[in-house]
């Protein structure tokens, strides 16, 4: 799902490894006005949602679908020039697929999982949309090796883009898109602690806005510990 908070309802249904789910949140739904917010009206900054699952013991995958009102900062992953376009007044329909498999023991084989966004955004009248996102995507692929070199340990890695223009409003073509990677290691110091040292790299996070003739990438590291009570 997506970050929206609000007003709202949702209702969930599961059966043998099956499961569906709706829901709809206003994030100005405590707003009196309807023309700045409240429930189902062009200010409620809403997304309504589906998804439709299917899990196994080793394995499980996902479809989603939602409707987002733009202009209130609810898809927050993604590339500069898309999320710039995403600021703008209008609609976004977004739709996914996703997925994960894992081995029944733990070994030189790893977990897999993975994830593929495209989403259909349109502009509402009075917005200038010439240039502006009207396909984008999204993507990822992660492999994590349990009991990595020691019992208890954890190694990963993941590669994806958050979402990029693949098509503009008026038929450019952008050249946008931003590579991430992320690499780790969990090393469990004991059953309450564990310290995951990381290093991420993105190719290039300003999208299409990176000046022409000019590069920007960034490569980070952290260490994150956590304490379980």
């Amino acid at each position: 799902y997506n970050k929206n908070l609000g007003a709202g309802a949702g209702l969930w249904w599961q059966n043998n490894g099956f499961a569906i789910s709706a829901n709809y949140v206003a994030a100005n739904g405590d707003v009196g006005n309807p023309e700045e917010g409240g429930i189902a009206t062009a200010g409620a900054g809403s997304t309504g949602t589906v998804q439709v699952g299917y899990t196994a013991e080793q394995w499980g995958v996902a479809a989603i679908y939602s409707r987002i009102q733009n202009a209130n900062d609810l898809i927050v992953y993604g590339t500069n020039f898309a999320l710039n376009s995403f600021s703008e007044p209008g609609n976004t329909s977004a739709f996914g697929l996703s997925g994960y498999w894992q081995p029944a023991q733990s070994g030189w084989i790893p977990s897999i999982s993975a994830g593929w966004g495209i989403n259909s955004t349109s502009y509402s009248d009075g917005v200038n949309s010439q240039g502006l996102v009207s396909t984008s995507q999204s993507w990822s692929v992660g492999l994590q090796w349990d009991d990595a070199f020691r019992d208890g340990n954890a190694l990963g890695m993941a590669v994806g883009q958050p979402t990029f223009a693949t098509s503009l409003e008026g038929g450019g073509t952008p050249n946008d898109g931003n590579v991430v990677w992320e690499w780790w290691y969990k090393l469990q110091v004991s059953d309450q602690i564990s310290v995951t040292p990381a290093l991420f790299y993105l190719s290039r996070p300003l999208g299409a806005d990176t000046p022409s003739g000019k590069s920007f990438q960034q490569l980070g590291g952290l260490i994150k510990t956590s304490f379980r009570f």
